[in-house]
């Protein structure tokens, strides 16, 4: 189930299909059968009402009924209704789908609605039936006058019936289907209004994030919906607390080991060794002590770039005095290995980003570039603004990565280069963290200064020129 509206929505349109369905199924089935027992009931009707009228009649005229009369002419009234609409001035054109006869007790014909209908069998069984007459279905009534001694049978084309039902049956049924797209209409109406607090709850919870974990409010929330809300405000102010012992257990972290490494490296400087053996002893404790202090510091920024609040927070940067102050922190290295080093950045371009941010992605990028190219080797720097977007590229004529280094690059701890290097392997994931926050992209490809070496591309920061 993909979504809860569509399911509700169809469901609910399907199943009162379905139940319009029955209910034309029934419907259909009911006023068939009312149909059969008005119209009957109107047949006996018409005997009967024809019985009192000939009653009326033979005691007027005194005509006496023989059972064997063959040789008066019989009766007959027949209607002349040729207009092809339904009514006319002498009656209705239905008038020639009824019929009545009337015979003799012993079954001689005396009275008859139309000589046509004289092939309707004289039947001496009193009650309802059904007759076929020259392909034509006929629901008949036959009614015994003991009074007159006679047989009246009334007739009826049972097409009447079926055109009645059938007419009835597709009035409602157009009803009921033309009724189906307001349903379906109201019924996504309810459903989008029912589901609106989740679609509320929804939007709440979307703009939450690291830097907003404030409880969730609503003017009237269903009680359907109370438990859920409740469920994540409670979640809200647990990871509101973890995220505060976090930042807490960081700032006594670096506050605690900060100190402390200094001073066993400043100790470690101060002594004086007396042989060769102690020197390299010395430097090995002053290089661990540095190593350890990098780790550390890569180690508190990676947590800072995963939790800070403020990372999306943006100001307006000049990125050719950004790199001026990144590069005069690299100046020692840069000229320890005699790095050529060209920036090719327009004064011209800002850039809409966080300062801190910014600075520790691209001092990891450069650090990494001035730490793995040999001595005496060469460091791009480049930056354009295109259409409200600017591009960072750093390349290097260092070693470079392969293809496999390249995929597992941003892994925590992964050393791509030469395992001697000054590091610890998590500079390019706090690259990658501090990319997934303010939404930059980074990418890494073949060096494009030289035939061996690395440039790291960085897109998606909003900027333009001045």
């Amino acid at each position: 189930m993909k979504s809860i509206r569509s399911y509700l929505t169809y469901s609910l349109v399907f199943s009162i299909g379905v139940a319009v369905a029955i209910s034309i199924g029934l419907s259909y089935n009911r006023i068939t059968h009312e149909t059969e027992e008005l119209y009957d009931a109107e047949l006996a009707q018409i005997a009967r009402v024809l019985e009192a009228i000939l009653k009326i009649e033979f005691k007027f005229t005194g005509i006496q009924i023989s059972d064997t009369v063959t040789d008066k002419p019989e009766l007959i009234i027949a209607p002349d209704i040729i207009s092809e609409e339904e009514y006319d001035k002498s009656g209705h054109k239905y008038e020639k789908k009824l019929a009545f006869q009337v015979w003799s007790r012993k079954g001689v014909p005396i009275l008859s609605s139309n000589a046509q209908n004289k092939l309707l069998s004289f039947s001496d069984q009193a009650g309802f039936n059904y007759e076929s007459v020259n392909g034509n279905r006929w629901r008949t009534f036959v009614l015994y006058s003991d009074y007159l001694s006679v047989w009246i049978k009334v007739s009826q084309l049972v097409e009447i019936r079926e055109e009645l039902t059938h007419e009835i049956a597709s009035v409602n049924t157009s009803f009921l289907l033309i009724s189906l797209p307001i349903i379906f209409l109201l019924i996504t109406l309810i459903v989008r209004k029912g589901l609106a607090p989740l679609e509320e709850i929804n939007q709440q919870i979307s703009i939450r994030n690291n830097a907003n974990l404030t409880p969730l409010s609503f003017s009237k929330v269903p009680n359907e919906l109370q438990q859920v809300v409740d469920s994540v405000n409670r979640l809200m102010v647990s990871l509101k607390l973890a995220m505060e012992r976090q930042k807490r257990f960081t700032g006594n972290a670096a506050h605690e080991l900060r100190t402390p490494l200094a001073a066993i490296k400043v100790h470690a400087q101060n002594i004086y060794p007396e042989t060769e053996r102690l020197t390299k002893i010395q430097d090995h404790i002053v290089s661990g002590i540095d190593k350890l202090t990098h780790l550390f510091n890569q180690l508190i920024t990676l947590s800072q770039a995963e939790s800070d609040e403020g990372v999306r927070q943006k100001e307006v940067i000049q990125l050719s005095i950004l790199f001026d102050e990144l590069l005069a922190e690299l100046r020692p290295i840069l000229l320890e290995k005699e790095i050529e080093l060209q920036a090719q950045i327009n004064p011209n371009i800002y850039v809409h980003a966080n300062r801190d941010a910014l600075s520790i992605l691209l001092r990891n990028l450069l650090d990494n570039a001035a730490k793995y190219v040999l001595q005496q080797g060469q460091v791009l720097i480049a930056a354009q603004c295109i259409e409200g977007q600017v591009n960072i590229s750093i390349s290097d004529n260092g070693p470079g990565l392969t293809s496999e280094q390249k995929l597992h690059a941003f892994e925590r701890f992964y050393r791509g280069s030469s395992q001697d290097k000054y590091g610890c392997g998590i500079g390019l994931s706090i690259v990658q963290e501090i990319c997934d926050a303010c939404d930059f992209q980074i990418t890494l490809l073949d060096s494009n200064i030289a035939e061996t070496g690395l440039t790291v591309t960085l897109s998606g920061l909003e900027g333009d020129l001045k």
